[in-house]
């Protein structure tokens, strides 16, 4: 159980007993000016705050035995024979030195036997004692709810990344499978193309291995994945595909999912240019939008509808919005449609850090 430092104990302790025996010396002496009794004013104050000063020094044991011996659904009988028995003799205590100290000042009762007294006075204190329970077991099930929040905060976040993580490494040997495969068709027609991919290959693979453990690159870095990525499909297609990126410089350094972009491309390529007679071209985008940035990927492949006949979404597309959706939450926009004339267009918008 989460449990307060020994100071603040102490802290909370003395304000508590203070302030409780501040209101019960005015509350003494508007009774005694009521019943017009003067003799025993001067004596009030002293024994109020004596009393309090004994009970901010009990009220760590109470502290102590109130975490030991805390009421749960399943502990609650238990610990209330315990409190019963141990609230009398913490009272016992309270009230024996003060009255000691009583006696040593001259206000006692010597009349009276010490311990009819101390019985009298303990049993009048005990409110004192459950008092102090009440106030422990409160502020120990708070910080005990705080505490459970924090760690299923911090589990949430773990499980999270976890998840995001696994989606992530989930895109890197779907893109090497597709590689590798290419650079197989090649070996037989193009061996010097399929060398020169497997280098380009071997680049990527380093730079994807460099930002392994990152879920978010600056925009530059996502680029410059990109373009190595792109120089293996144009040596696989050779004049067939065109690249053209358009991005702000501003944003470059703009942070963004690692490896993102790829498998929107690698989704442009596979399932549009590459069912499509046409050269391809891909036209790629990035620009502020107010607070968020946008990037666009626009392809003359074979659209939508053609791409998808029979096909589900993939998992570079699947994958994509569900980062998205635990980066963002709702916070973005993932848009997949045709373009007039043929060919997809592809709009993704996330929030600017700091924007």
């Amino acid at each position: 159980m989460t449990s307060l430092r020994w100071r603040s104990i102490w802290a909370i302790s003395f304000v508590f007993w203070t302030v409780y025996a501040t209101l019960d010396t005015l509350g003494s002496y508007a009774i005694l000016a009521l019943a017009q009794k003067s003799q025993w004013r001067g004596n009030v104050p002293v024994w109020n705050f004596g009393e309090a000063l004994v009970w901010v020094l009990a009220t760590p044991v109470i502290w102590a035995i109130t975490r030991c011996y805390s009421f749960t659904r399943e502990t609650w009988k238990r610990s209330l024979l315990v409190h019963i028995a141990t609230g009398f003799l913490v009272s016992c205590a309270c009230c024996g030195l003060l009255l000691k100290i009583d006696d040593v000042m001259g206000w006692g009762q010597p009349q009276t036997p010490f311990y009819l007294r101390l019985v009298s006075f303990s049993l009048g204190d005990l409110t004192r004692y459950y008092i102090t329970v009440a106030i422990a077991q409160i502020i120990m099930y708070y910080m005990t709810l705080s505490s459970r929040e924090t760690d299923l905060a911090r589990l949430e976040t773990a499980l999270a990344q976890a998840q995001l993580q696994i989606l992530r490494s989930q895109l890197n040997p779907h893109f090497l499978f597709n590689t590798l495969n290419s650079i197989a068709a090649l070996s037989v027609k193009d061996p010097k193309g399929a060398e020169a991919m497997t280098v380009q290959l071997s680049r990527l693979l380093r730079v994807s291995l460099e930002s392994a453990s990152l879920q978010q690159i600056p925009l530059g870095e996502e680029l410059e994945f990109l373009r190595n990525y792109l120089a293996i499909q144009q040596t696989r297609f050779r004049d067939r595909l065109t690249v053209d990126m358009d991005v702000d410089p501003a944003l470059l350094a703009a942070p963004v999912p690692s490896l993102m972009l790829q498998p929107l491309v690698e989704n442009a390529i596979r399932h549009g240019i590459a069912k499509s007679a046409a050269p391809g071209y891909i036209h790629i985008a990035a620009a502020r939008d107010r607070d968020h940035l946008r990037i666009e990927i626009l392809d003359n492949g074979v659209g939508v509808d053609g791409r998808r006949a029979g096909e589900g979404e993939g998992l570079g597309l699947s994958n994509t919005r569900e980062r998205l959706h635990r980066l963002y939450g709702a916070d973005y926009r993932f848009d997949l449609d045709n373009v007039a004339g043929g060919g997809c267009r592809v709009v993704l918008s996330i929030p600017l850090a700091g924007a």
